[in-house]
């Protein structure tokens, strides 16, 4: 075979080029080229910045940060008082990201960098993100405490220290919830007795929104109660702690079992155990849930709105009147 002339580094038709080719061919889709962040963070396959000003989306994708001018800024020696924040929007590629840029000394926001060739105060150092990062180290608490937080404090620690006094001198020490929230049992909140306030643990929903508009309040009403509905779903202990502090505030509560759940029984405990007067609301052809005669004596079954009112008024009338009776 004549071979002569012939280049051997030039490559047959449809072989592969010389070099590795085991990196593929890059593409822009690929984001390789997204510059590197001292801001950006990793966590669970998920990617932050840092330095994000909104309150609720930091989560960045490889497009916002090909937008992101930070990289530049950072890149050059700057002024010690510079701050940096992204301003991230939660569109995938939509729009510019905005670099949020203020100055710490003159409490500031600068809109352009050329602001700062302008200052007297400038002051440069040679990496501006070894300044920030040092400036998140340190922390700085400013805490207003008015005289009344001081007096329902002072209030809390005196009451608690009554109670030691007494059981001291073997005495009988006033009674005080034992708190289910937290290890110590002490209570958090400083609950105050409200005459004829009527706690109603109530979930917001269109049905639930009617019953308490059309059934609830003008039953109230008409008795001179004043309620004060809770009505956020009570999947947290921020939520079950609000309701345990109204519940110890009032003189009467409602309760609806046609959602229940099982904090829903366990705050049912909580009344009776604090000797609330209680009406529980359960629709008819509701299955029954599995409860204690005393608990069941409180339910309250209805089958229409107008049910509800006649039934609450009696049952909360005949309470109100006992408890004058008796100069509560």
């Amino acid at each position: 075979m004549d071979t002569e002339g012939r280049d051997d580094n030039v490559e047959e038709d449809g072989a592969e080029p010389a070099g590795d080719s085991s990196l593929g061919k890059l593409v822009e889709e690929d984001f390789l080229n997204v510059p590197p962040c001292p801001f950006r963070r990793v966590s669970f396959g998920t990617t932050f910045c840092s330095i994000s000003t909104d309150a609720f989306v930091a989560e960045v994708d490889p497009l916002t940060c090909l937008n992101c001018e930070v990289t530049e800024i950072i890149r050059k020696p700057r002024c010690r008082f510079l701050s940096l924040g992204t301003e991230l929007r939660p569109f995938r590629g939509e729009g510019r990201l905005v670099v949020a840029m203020a100055c710490k000394e003159l409490g500031i926001r600068i809109y352009n960098l050329t602001t700062c060739d302008k200052c007297a105060l400038y002051s440069e150092v040679p990496s501006i993100v070894d300044e920030i990062k040092r400036h998140k180290l340190k922390g700085e608490v400013q805490l207003k405490v008015s005289s009344e937080v001081v007096a329902q404090v002072a209030g809390i620690v005196r009451k608690e220290r009554e109670a030691e006094d007494f059981a001291r001198e073997g005495g009988t020490p006033p009674f005080r919830l034992h708190c289910w929230r937290f290890h110590d049992g002490h209570c958090r909140k400083a609950p105050i007795y409200t005459r004829r306030k009527v706690t109603v643990i109530l979930e917001r929903t269109p049905r639930n929104d009617e019953i308490y508009r059309r059934a609830i309040m003008p039953a109230l009403k008409d008795i001179n109660l004043a309620a004060y509905r809770l009505a956020e779903p009570l999947d947290n202990e921020e939520e079950m702690c609000r309701v345990c502090e109204n519940i110890q505030e009032s003189d009467f509560v409602i309760a609806n079992l046609d959602d229940w759940n099982s904090n829903i029984i366990f705050l049912l405990g909580l009344i009776h155990g604090m000797g609330r007067r209680v009406a529980i609301l359960k629709r008819e052809g509701v299955s029954a849930i599995p409860l204690m005669d005393t608990v069941s004596h409180s339910v309250v079954e209805y089958s229409t709105l107008p049910e509800i009112i006649f039934l609450l008024k009696h049952r909360f009338s005949q309470l109100i009147k006992h408890s004058q009776e008796r100069g509560g």
